[in-house]
């Protein structure tokens, strides 16, 4: 059929459609769930052609989704809106005033579908942030609802839900600080934390696309309440004897996350919460728990409070504390050298005053001291490799102390190195 031709027969269907659009319009009441229907049904059957038809169908359906606030109106509109092949951004913009349709999507019937629609919606012009912040409330307490019955919603699903927490906090939280905004803003991080486990059986090394770059605009907003985030997860209050299977991975989510916020966070937040949760984890007993990552993250937490912490007074009582901790660890073959290394030095450059620098110094040249002597056998190696590491990790405070102590701790270091094997004395000049 020529191109004319095709347009001649389908003038007549075209005019009758667009009449029964206009129709659909002026229904009320119980009458609009078969208006809703038969306009969505119109929508999808010409949603792959340019038909003006079409077009209007889309537009007629958005007019009438703003009239709709019963749940099974809603069902009708989201299943038309979701069977839409490619979501139009026309559809999304005339939809962005509708917040029933916004929070339908985003609950029960949220799926990869839907997602995309929901997406288009968020970053619209027209939706208001109190519409976006109503849809995250639900997308939360459905990750909630997941974490406690520990059900398998599917990964599909979860990437939709990830898909939402992340374009919310694009749209709201990247660009610049609204106080209005900060109360938001723990709701969307536990929705993370909550999700993690099923990210986790995803593979941790690999997560989705959604799930990192929400994790790194939550980072970066600057009015985020973490605090708060104690509150909505009592498991970061708990010992780790107490926490659940179902809770761990949320516990090894906030130690992670910490980690990156620290910078950000005042001096109270880190002394009140944040310390006391990775002093719980860092501990060696944690390593009799199913929960080994919990350590090592909980040490690198810690390393990135002393790295990103200016504050003296949480210095001097968190300085003394830790490296006590990791010079036992190390007795206890707990942790490497190398790591004894890493972490002493970091607590070390984060003393404020040279007293308690000095003092820290003192310590590791005493352990040193312990293992002098007479070596002989399989015993006197052990201790005698032992005493190169200590030593070596007294080397690398060369570039930790305050300047004004430093000819003094070469004194120290060069007094036992002088009277070591050459062996000895050439690891620890090399290093």
């Amino acid at each position: 059929i020529r191109p004319s031709a095709w347009h001649r027969a389908f003038a007549p269907e075209a005019q009758a459609l667009d009449a029964m659009l206009r129709a659909a319009l002026d229904t009320q009441g119980g009458a609009c769930v078969a208006a809703l229907a038969f306009v969505g049904g119109v929508a999808v059957a010409l949603d792959d052609t340019q038909r003006p038809t079409g077009v209007r169908a889309v537009e007629t359906f958005a007019a009438l989704a703003h009239r709709v606030n019963d749940p099974l109106y809603l069902a009708v509109c989201v299943d038309v809106a979701a069977q839409l092949r490619k979501p139009p951004r026309r559809l999304a913009e005339l939809l962005a005033g509708c917040p029933s349709v916004l929070s339908a999507l985003a609950g029960p019937l949220l799926d990869a579908r839907s997602a995309d629609l929901i997406v288009e919606i968020i970053h619209a012009p027209r939706t208001r942030f109190v519409d976006a912040q109503r849809a995250a409330l639900i997308v939360h307490a459905a990750a909630v609802e997941m974490l406690i019955a520990r059900g398998d919603a599917g990964l599909p699903r979860v990437v939709a839900m990830l898909r939402v927490v992340d374009t919310v906090l694009t749209r709201f939280f990247s660009d610049s600080h609204d106080p209005r905004r900060n109360d938001l803003w723990p709701v969307l991080v536990d929705c993370l934390a909550c999700l993690y486990p099923a990210v986790l059986q995803g593979g941790r090394d690999a997560p989705p696309d959604a799930f990192r770059s929400a994790c790194a605009t939550a980072v970066s907003y600057k009015g985020g309440d973490a605090q708060a985030l104690f509150a909505m997860q009592p498991c970061l209050l708990s010992q780790p004897g107490d926490v659940g299977p179902n809770r761990s991975a949320v516990v090894l989510f906030y130690l992670d996350f910490f980690e990156h916020l620290a910078p950000r966070l005042p001096h109270h937040v880190l002394a009140q919460c944040v310390v006391p949760l990775a002093a719980r984890y860092a501990a060696p007993a944690v390593l009799e728990y199913p929960g080994p990552a919990w350590f090592e993250s909980a040490h690198a937490l810690i390393l990135s409070v002393l790295e990103s912490s200016d504050n003296a007074a949480l210095a001097a009582e968190l300085v003394p504390w830790y490296s006590d901790l990791i010079l036992e660890l190390y007795k206890d073959r707990r942790i490497s050298a190398d790591l004894l290394r890493i972490a002493y030095t970091a607590a070390v450059r984060a003393t404020k005053g040279h007293a308690l620098a000095w003092d820290r110094v003192t310590l590791l040249l005493n352990a040193a001291d312990q293992y002098m002597g007479k070596r002989e056998g399989v015993r006197g190696e052990v201790q005698a490799a032992r005493r190169r590491e200590l030593l070596l990790a007294v080397a690398e405070l060369l570039v930790a102390v305050p300047m004004e102590l430093l000819p003094q701790l070469m004194h120290e270091l060069r007094s036992r190195v002088i009277d070591e094997n050459g062996a000895m004395r050439k690891a620890v000049v090399d290093h």
